[in-house]
């Protein structure tokens, strides 16, 4: 029977363990911000594309950028500011742009993905046909109040020509930028923000950014 005692306590122990394990990982679950590009209905590049915050608190979007490369290797990046915000909460949709936080099930409608991309060629002055787009990356940079510094997230869309346009999703999920290195490339979007530059680069800046961070 001596034994007994010591075998309970480490049995005991044991169980404390795999409880706090299970409420930290239910706590950091709860605070970590989730947001979704997402498109909606089919594959038509007039379908409606929608910021949605999947996350358990609310956020605040600081801003949302389009990056259109086209087939001739330019990349433009610009600020997506024209969107309607829905919250769960609410019972009309209100026209506004970037007021209050987007409560856990909002949603921003960010227009269709043609309408990201002809904003896009506005912006830049010229006239510059769908059918000259390769791919289009769209990036959101928020405040999640648990975190000290701004997270994002970001989803590239590649547009098919062959037997008519179409855009798609190139990855599976959105991706979310939320540690350290990825939220230094997420501040580097508000400076881009607050000190817009609409000129060509090159293409291979572009892929240096892509690449898969460790």
């Amino acid at each position: 029977m001596e034994y007994i005692a010591p075998i309970s306590s480490a049995v005991m122990a044991l169980i404390w363990v795999i409880y706090l394990q299970l409420l930290f990982v239910q706590y950091r679950r709860s605070n970590r911000p989730y947001l979704i590009f997402h498109h909606a209905q089919n594959e038509n590049p007039d379908a409606l594309c929608l910021l949605v915050n999947m996350g358990e608190r609310a956020i605040h979007i600081q801003c949302v950028q389009a990056v259109v490369t086209m087939q001739s290797g330019e990349i433009y990046e610009l600020g997506v500011t024209q969107f309607k915000r829905v919250n769960v909460m609410e019972q009309n949709v209100q026209q506004t742009l970037r007021q209050g936080p987007l409560l856990n099930g909002g949603y921003l409608v960010l227009g269709t993905f043609r309408d990201i991309i002809e904003n896009a060629e506005a912006a830049k002055g010229e006239s510059i046909a769908l059918e000259q787009v390769e791919t289009l990356e769209l990036r959101a940079a928020a405040i999640h109040a648990p975190s000290k510094h701004p997270v994002g997230a970001r989803r590239d869309f590649k547009l098919k020509h062959d037997g008519g346009l179409c855009i798609f999703p190139k990855q599976i999920s959105t991706e979310q930028m939320v540690n350290r290195r990825q939220q230094k490339e997420v501040i580097k979007w508000l400076e881009t923000e607050l000190n817009p530059v609409n000129h060509p680069k090159d293409k291979d800046d572009q892929e240096k950014r892509k690449e898969p961070h460790p």
